[in-house]
């Protein structure tokens, strides 16, 4: 995947991270909330499986923008970031139980489901704006 030679986007690797970093706190705190329907009361979505997945795929999108603005977009650093944030997510799910809450292996699915497009989008939407060389 060629990199985006904008440098502006390269700016926005810190901030980007930091979005990352600071969304990823949310999720685990909102994941491990002990009373999860006291926040699906305020919620538009009210299905469990659509909010991992919608949440997942939002971490998967900060993680893909995150490495391309850093220059690390390659199919090598994508697949990597994937494996580790399903690990993630599913240590995530596992520890649940710890709070009081339910773990379930199909909410497990629909994060990784979500990771796979959040990042997928992130890949797309960066490789429309990236410059690639012409084809002689």
């Amino acid at each position: 995947m060629p990199a985006t030679n904008a440098p502006a986007f390269r700016r926005l690797a810190k901030p980007l991270a930091a979005c990352t970093a600071a969304y990823t706190v949310v999720l685990v705190a909102a994941t491990h909330y002990p009373n999860p329907q006291e926040l699906l009361e305020y919620s538009l979505v009210q299905s469990d499986k659509t909010l991992h997945f919608i949440a997942y795929g939002i971490l998967g999108l900060l993680v893909g923008a995150t490495l391309a603005s850093a220059g690390r977009h390659t199919l090598r650093t994508l697949a990597l970031a994937l494996l580790a944030l399903a690990v993630f997510a599913a240590v995530d799910e596992a520890t649940q139980p710890l709070f009081g809450r339910y773990a379930d292996v199909l909410d497990w699915g629909y994060d990784c489901i979500g990771l796979v497009g959040g990042i997928a989008l992130a890949t797309t939407v960066i490789g429309c704006f990236s410059r690639t060389s012409p084809t002689r």
